[in-house]
């Protein structure tokens, strides 16, 4: 078969090769550039915020943080969304801070040496300064513990209260009979005298009393603290959001403390009890706004960590060896390390800086 000649052949193929650069340039035209793309925004980190809304003051913090819009505004800036999370007790929160789970916690003494100790967590603020109580039937006294049985949460500020209790008495852990019990549940078992004592901390010894008037009394008491805690790995990775969050507890204290505010925040907390519990609450909104008064609203420089909690002698320190000795701390545990990881410099700076932080402007929902 005869073929064209080499220049028609060349013609044809330039036609064909026109022909294909044009129709991609329209298909190009009619695509946006790479530059024009709309990029899918990036998701927020979640901060996950723990408290426990069966404890006070904790709980009224816990929900006024919640009602926080500047906050949220302050936390959306630096890119992440607050989720907060109750718990029934402060060891329940300590594996959680072991697996990064909990970004931000306000729990008591014991179980934020434990997480400090062994967690990658640093405790940046006081929300809690009141007692550890032991409570018992009106007529007894310390001494007559000796043999008895008494209710104790295993490894908590109570249960190192209580100890120091016995000691102060001359009495070992040994010479009593103690009762491990969930909290809730002591109460009841006094009043039916199931245990002859229990070591508590608050609001149980107030709802006790106020439920069974004159039976009961308190018979010894130690100063317990509640600590606002943040990650290690929050601050490195967003220290923006973790300011934020120390300047949420800072205006928190501050607007509890003007007008009506803790009344409201107390009604909250009755609320968010019942909704725990799944069943009333047994104590009132003005207990709740007099313990929080009185733990949180008049302690002197509150919520700053006392500077003398860092020295060697302190409780705290103290409590740690406690801890260490009864094996809840591990036994490699360094002293140092704790010490290092108590941050009164966290809310001092922002204090610092009141003006970028708003810590007097409030905006909170109802």
């Amino acid at each position: 078969m005869h073929q064209p000649p080499i220049a028609i052949r060349y013609a044809v193929k330039m036609i064909w090769v026109m022909l294909l650069v044009q129709l991609f340039a329209t298909a190009a035209a009619g695509a946006p550039s790479a530059s024009k793309v709309k990029k899918p925004a990036a998701e927020p980190m979640v901060i996950t915020f723990v408290y426990f809304p069966m404890a006070v003051p904790v709980a009224v913090l816990g929900e006024t943080l919640k009602r926080d819009r500047l906050l949220k505004r302050e936390l959306e800036q630096a890119g992440c969304r607050i989720a907060f999370r109750t718990l029934a007790k402060g060891a329940d929160a300590v594996p959680l801070v072991h697996s990064r789970q909990i970004d931000a916690v306000m729990f008591s003494d014991m179980p934020a040496i434990e997480a400090a100790s062994s967690g990658d967590l640093v405790i940046a603020g006081t929300v809690k300064r009141s007692y550890a109580s032991v409570l018992a039937h009106s007529n007894v006294v310390l001494e007559q513990l000796a043999g008895k049985k008494v209710g104790n949460v295993p490894g908590s500020t109570s249960h190192y209260a209580l100890l120091q209790a016995l000691a102060s008495v001359r009495l070992s852990e040994r010479e009593v009979n103690l009762v491990p019990m969930e909290l809730h549940k002591m109460p009841e078992a006094l009043a039916q005298g199931r245990i002859d004592a229990f070591a508590a901390w608050e609001p149980t010894p107030t709802m006790t009393m106020k439920k069974y008037p004159g039976q009961f009394c308190v018979i010894y008491r130690q100063v317990s603290l509640s600590f606002f805690a943040l990650s290690g790995e929050l601050l490195r990775v967003n220290r923006p959001a973790a300011d934020a969050l120390c300047a949420g507890i800072i205006r928190a204290v501050r607007w509890l403390k003007k007008g009506n505010n803790l009344n409201t925040a107390s009604q909250w907390a009755v609320q968010g009890m019942t909704a725990f519990s799944g069943r009333n609450a047994e104590v009132s909104a003005a207990d709740i706004a007099a313990i929080t008064r009185s733990d949180l609203l008049d302690v002197p420089a509150a919520p700053l960590i006392s500077a003398a909690d860092r020295e060697a002698n302190s409780n705290l320190l103290r409590e740690f060896d406690f801890l260490k000795s009864i094996g809840r701390v591990p036994a490699n545990a360094s002293r140092e390390r704790f010490r290092s990881s108590i941050r009164p410099d966290l809310l001092e700076s922002v204090l610092g800086r009141r003006s970028r932080f708003r810590l007097t402007t409030f905006d909170y929902a109802p």
